[in-house]
């Protein structure tokens, strides 16, 4: 199960839309996850889809909580109001962080095109800054300013200082409507301020890739590109040196943090208590024989019971339930 919802905020006809991932025992290890902001391009003048939900999408998939802008355009675009759009959005996150699941102190923002402008903004002049820059071929320069947007905006690479969190940037040396010239720009600033940085020019590709998939072409040839499209993986690889990845072991567990054992704790961790061995093996004695009691251990009881094909009634799994919980638990 996934939530989506969508938040209005202060200025008018700006949106932030949700994709909250639902916390699971079984995802244990990830009950609090980073979070990624995405902000579509369009020149000031629209957002677009491609670069909105599908990318929230890919990033859901990867285990990232995510939500997408849909900031002030047009004749509202004069800043700094999308740059206070883009504020109000990460506060939110950040004020609701726990209620959501999301760490705080990891949240990025994605941004394409002219959303790598609104990105760079906020990473550099924002009252609050994000931890981490996705930069997807961004038009940040004073020519794109002057070519292509509604109204006057500010320069970013002049913007640059040692407090800009550190950056992911990908283009293509074929783009012709926003120059690389712009993400060159950008690393340049970002080297003078001894900002992390992470580069990547693809040799094809048109502007406004997006994932550079065929999902995400709308249907036009030309905005795919297979070697492009490999700027998400080589992304998350580059969030995972930021952020790290979510902790795995052999045998990995949340003993110290079990508040109370019941039928929805990890078999494994049960096991770990003499009392609630007893009980369990008494209740499923062909259990504690099973070959297959290893890879038992990995899940909760009520998911044993519920692949082993019934093995209790709801009645005994209930029984079950009140005599472990019934266990005190010793710390």
């Amino acid at each position: 199960m996934m939530k989506c919802f969508q938040e209005k905020l202060t200025n008018q006809g700006v949106t932030l839309t949700a994709y909250l991932l639902d916390p699971s025992p079984e995802l244990a290890n990830a009950d609090v996850r980073p979070a990624v902001l995405v902000f579509p391009g369009g020149a000031y003048r629209a957002c677009s889809d491609r670069e909105a939900e599908p990318v929230a999408m890919a990033f859901l998939a990867e285990g990232y909580h995510a939500f997408v802008l849909r900031y002030s355009l047009n004749e509202q675009a004069e800043f700094p109001r999308p740059l206070q759009d883009a504020e109000e959005a990460l506060e939110l996150v950040r004020s609701r962080s726990g209620e959501w699941g999301i760490d705080p102190h990891k949240v990025a923002v994605c941004g394409f095109s002219a959303g790598g402008h609104l990105a760079g903004a906020l990473g550099t002049m924002g009252r609050v800054r994000p931890d981490a820059l996705i930069f997807g071929y961004p038009s940040i320069l004073p020519s794109i300013n002057k070519s292509i947007y509604p109204v006057s905006l500010p320069d970013i690479d002049v913007a640059v200082d040692e407090r800009t969190p550190p950056a992911f940037i990908f283009h293509t040396h074929a783009d012709t409507l926003v120059p690389v010239d712009n993400a060159l720009a950008l690393a340049a600033a970002l080297r003078r301020c001894q900002v992390p940085f992470e580069l990547h020019i693809f040799r094809n590709g048109t502007h406004g890739l997006s994932l550079a998939k065929a999902a995400t072409s709308g249907g036009r040839n030309v905005m795919t590109d297979p070697d492009a499209a490999g700027w998400f993986a080589l992304c998350i690889a580059w969030l995972k040196h930021i952020f790290g990845d979510f902790e795995t072991a052999d045998s990995w567990s949340r003993e110290e943090k079990v508040e109370e054992y019941s039928v929805d704790i990890n078999l494994g961790m049960l096991l770990k208590s003499t009392a609630c061995q007893r009980l369990v093996f008494a209740a499923i004695p062909a259990l504690e024989h099973s070959q297959q009691l290893q890879d038992a251990k990995q899940v909760s009881l009520r998911q044993v019971n519920e692949w082993g094909g019934q093995l209790l009634s709801p009645e005994e799994l209930a029984s079950l339930d009140r005599e472990l919980r019934a266990v005190p638990v010793v710390a």
